[in-house]
């Protein structure tokens, strides 16, 4: 169980550290003036215990390695604060007086003070009387210095209080400490560069008023290199030209098209990819699939202007959509908005020793923070003005262009359908399948349909299927649970929405779990401790026969600036990592984003963004990729974020033919 830092004299050590942060001014590069290469090491001592909190002082490397060290650090005033330089980075280092250094930190507050260490620690790292050992926390670091008898766990600034332990732990800090900026980008970050970097968009080049903006209804497209006749597996191209509302042609790209081709008749559909060539035109190339009528369809999603809001408002505004917690203790019960940060308010963080993770939810006026129980969806903020809603209106949004070209016939060729096996590492062509009779034909590999309910648990028959992700990976679950008449649901006493929901076949031996992936997380209300983080489920899996995992994690994080969504890709990943490391015959599989997202501060647009930010992350990674994007896209049912059953059994039996391939 985790101890909250509890003292009388708190007020006291919160009001130095703000009056401390205050003469920094928020500068997390500050150096100390006079130091003198790599083996100065300074040291800035708040120390829990107010007495002795004025202990700032800089320390040769002669004394820190010097034994009786320890009470000089402690005794002697601090220096003043002189003129910053920008060489070194400020951290937050958490230190336990140990009579032993290697033991377990200890959960005790009384034993407890924060350092605050700039100046090089290469000398720490180098030394041979310091041991370095390297926690769960990638981000943190413990540093044992023999001589000193002190074990020193370094931590990023804004978790300044946080006993670190089991979820949740619970400490209430000022706003002006714990507020951060979610949007702050680490430059020195070389992989959030890249990733960056690949889902840039070209914005408009300066804010144009709502007549420039792109009018769907205005805009138009043509058949290049026109045919008499076409063949299975013959290119196709059309010139898309964007025009304004003045029916002016654009001179600049950024728009967000969507094309494909598709027969009614048929139950037949192909995704095209759109190149923008940033003069205002673009061109939506397809490959032709099957035989018989083909037409084309081209959407105008968002404009660029409208995209250039979205970009800004994800950023900017991650507030626009809240969540409650509430708050229960001796029959006293509150409900408070919660977020990943409340800025200017007095808040409860709520820290995960595992991954990293933080949550805060706005301080009850009569409750502990400990009190935090359940959570739920709360709302969401208007934060456009009017002018800004004008481009983001429905008529705008989602708009087919017209165009005067004709239904296309296709004629039947001989091509070669040979396929591969559905294994790990295969990568998605482009297209990656089509729907033919409203069946799913795989290009990446040899899709099988699972027709009847025994073809399905034949493939599952001794294994454990594990589902950790959003509500559009249970609609997979549900899915298997109605189909398989043998595959029953355990009743978990739990509402359906959050779950978590577990399925067992008897006769076939085999489970099917889901459960939700850990907050943020837009569902009806549910106990905190049925949210795990997915990293922290994969953790606890060992070598297990027979085990599949499925996982997907986007759509509650389209609102939040995309280093949050790095970030706990980042923590997924290293589990997914460590898991076949221990379990090398384990089969993972991810599946990506959906399109059709239509709910408020949501986008398509959005979605395409953190997909392509997760087939990044995962592309080294002998994972396999259920590309649904396209199933969802391209099918002939309008587009929908939970879609409908047809398109549910096919991405069902895409999942199935990498578990049974052959």
């Amino acid at each position: 169980m985790t101890t909250p830092v509890a003292s009388s004299n708190r007020s006291d050590v919160l009001t130095m550290v703000e009056e401390w942060e205050k003469n920094m001014q928020g500068q997390l590069t500050t150096y100390f003036q006079d130091l003198r290469g790599e083996l100065d090491v300074i040291l800035a001592l708040l120390y829990l215990n107010p007495k002795k909190l004025a202990a700032t002082r800089r320390v040769s490397n002669e004394k820190i390695l010097n034994p009786n060290a320890a009470d000089s650090i402690l005794n002697k005033p601090p220096p003043a604060l002189t003129e910053p330089t920008s060489t070194t980075d400020l951290r937050l280092w958490r230190v336990y007086l140990s009579k032993d250094p290697l033991q377990e930190l200890p959960g005790s507050p009384d034993n407890m003070g924060h350092f605050v260490i700039t100046g090089h620690t290469k000398l720490l790292e180098e030394s041979s009387r310091a041991v370095m050992i390297k926690p769960p926390d990638s981000s943190a670091r413990l540093v044992v210095l023999e001589q000193l008898k002190l074990v020193i766990y370094t931590l990023p600034w804004q978790k300044l209080f946080i006993i670190v332990n089991q979820h949740p732990s619970t400490t209430s800090i000022p706003s002006s400490i714990t507020s951060q900026s979610l949007s702050t980008i680490d430059h020195g970050d070389e992989e959030l560069q890249i990733l960056l970097k690949r889902i840039e968009w070209p914005l408009p080049p300066i804010q144009r008023s709502f007549e420039f903006s792109t009018n769907p209804k205005a805009c138009a497209y043509v058949l290049l290199n026109p045919h008499p006749t076409y063949t299975i597996e013959q290119k196709l191209e059309i010139r898309i030209i964007a025009k304004d509302h003045k029916g002016r042609p654009k001179t600049y790209g950024g728009d967000f098209f969507q094309a494909k081709l598709h027969s009614t008749k048929l139950k037949a559909g192909v995704s095209g990819s759109i190149t923008d060539h940033n003069n205002g035109t673009y061109t939506a190339s397809f490959l032709l699939l099957w035989p018989g009528e083909t037409m084309v369809s081209v959407r105008l999603i968002h404009s660029s202007e409208a995209i250039s809001i979205l970009h800004q408002k994800r950023d900017k505004r991650p507030d626009k959509i809240y969540y409650n917690g509430y708050f229960e203790k001796n029959g006293t019960r509150e409900t408070v908005e919660c977020n990943f940060d409340l800025p200017g308010r007095n808040v409860c963080k709520y820290y995960d020793a595992t991954t990293g993770e933080t949550w805060v939810c706005e301080r009850p006026k009569k409750l502990p923070c400990d009190a935090y129980n359940e959570h739920s969806s709360g709302g969401k903020r208007d934060i456009l003005t009017r002018e800004e809603q004008a481009f983001l209106a429905i008529s705008l949004t989602d708009q087919q262009i017209p165009s005067q070209i004709q239904t296309l016939n296709v004629s039947n060729a001989q091509t070669n359908d040979k396929k591969v096996l559905c294994t790990p590492g295969l990568k998605n062509p482009n297209p990656s399948g089509f729907y033919y009779q409203d069946v799913w034909i795989s290009r990446t590999c040899s899709k099988q349909n699972f027709i009847h309910p025994s073809d399905v648990a034949a493939c599952l028959s001794g294994k454990l299927l594990y589902m950790f992700g959003d509500s559009t990976l249970r609609q997979w679950w549900d899915y298997l649970v109605d189909f398989v008449p043998s595959l029953k649901q355990i009743d978990l006493h739990v509402h359906h929405q959050p779950g978590p929901l577990l399925a067992t076949d008897a006769e076939h031996n085999y489970l099917v779990q889901w459960r939700v992936h850990q907050r943020p997380l837009r569902m009806e209300r549910l106990w905190i401790q049925e949210m795990h983080y997915i990293a922290s489920e994969l953790d606890q899996l060992g070598n297990r026969k027979g085990m599949v995992i499925v996982l997907n994690c986007w759509a509650h994080f389209l609102s939040f600036p995309v280093e949050i969504y790095v970030r706990r890709l980042r923590g997924i990943r290293d589990a997914v990592s460590r898991l076949l490391n221990r379990s090398p015959d384990t089969k993972i599989l991810i599946k990506s984003a959906n399109t059709g997202y239509g709910f408020s501060h949501g986008s398509d647009w959005l979605s395409l963004q953190l997909d392509t930010v997760m087939r990044a992350m995962f592309s080294k990674l002998p994972v396999i990729i259920l590309d649904v994007w396209e199933m969802t896209s391209c099918h002939r049912d309008p587009e929908d974020i939970h879609p409908r059953k047809t398109i549910i059994k096919n991405e069902v039996d895409l999942m199935l033919s990498f578990i049974c391939p052959k």
